[in-house]
């Protein structure tokens, strides 16, 4: 008798299958996609990784380096520069009696350049003038 309730069911039983199998390509195709997205993802942070590698490198060509390194000490007079020291790869600069104005255009310079800050304090030691004290790498 299941035999001949089968036979009887047997167009709906392979429409039924034909409908598994559809829905088991459509969520297999899904998965596919969202993989091929995530790993398109993944590739494109790693070239604007590398990007960002190739330019810190001629960033940090030393001719450079130096020639921004030279810039921190005149920028204000010889005066108010109190302690200035470079060794190999670090730069510890103390700042003393600026102006709110040399300030700014010292902390305007260090964020605009790619070294990484290591120690920053300003410390206010008058009326409208400045200590700073900075220390950074590369």
């Amino acid at each position: 008798m299941s035999l001949i309730g089968l036979k009887r069911f047997q167009n709906e039983l392979i429409i039924f299958l034909l409908l598994i199998f559809v829905g088991f390509s459509f969520f297999y195709k899904y998965s596919a996609q969202k993989s091929v997205a995530s790993k398109k993802i993944e590739i494109q942070e790693s070239i604007n990784e590398i990007n960002k590698v190739v330019e810190l490198k001629t960033f940090w060509d030393k001719k450079k380096v130096k020639k921004e390194i030279i810039k921190f000490k005149t920028m204000v007079s010889k005066a108010k520069v109190k302690k200035f020291e470079k060794r190999s790869g670090k730069l510890a600069i103390i700042y003393q009696n600026l102006s709110v104005k040399e300030l700014n255009k010292i902390a305007k310079k260090l964020v605009a350049t790619h070294f990484k800050i290591s120690k920053l304090n300003i410390q206010e030691s008058g009326k409208n003038m400045y200590s700073m004290e900075f220390t950074c790498k590369w």
